[in-house]
């Protein structure tokens, strides 16, 4: 069974738990990222429908909205803050075994909040 999956890590630790990390690494494309702190994450939302899963993450001054299958297990690895680094499915790798029931990323799309006043 392949345990790794292209578009996100589960930092694991003792006895295969989950291990927290400091801050959530988002690979917006091949050539460049986004590191954002766990400790500025305010909310994340899971929610599921029509073939596509949508997670919400509000962190203190931007939104990030991640959308694909099989999110689920990504959006509860959050919760113990042990997600590394999630990233888009590469094109290649699109119709391989990954697309079936494990987590597959379609988008990340990141909003700056607009400061208020």
């Amino acid at each position: 069974m392949n345990t790794e999956n292209p578009c996100f890590k589960i930092r694991r630790g003792v006895n295969s738990n989950p291990s927290p990390v400091d801050n959530l690494r988002l690979e917006l494309n091949p050539k460049g990222f986004l590191l954002l702190p766990y400790h500025h994450l305010e909310l994340v939302t899971f929610e599921s429908g029509d073939g596509q899963d949508t997670l919400t993450l509000s962190f203190l001054n931007r939104t990030v909205l991640i959308t694909g299958k099989n999110l689920r297990d990504v959006a509860l690895a959050l919760q113990d803050r042990a997600v590394e680094f999630v990233r888009i499915l590469p094109a290649l790798d699109r119709y391989s075994s990954v697309a079936g029931k494990e987590a597959a990323v379609k988008t990340i799309e990141i909003e700056d909040k607009k400061e208020q006043g």
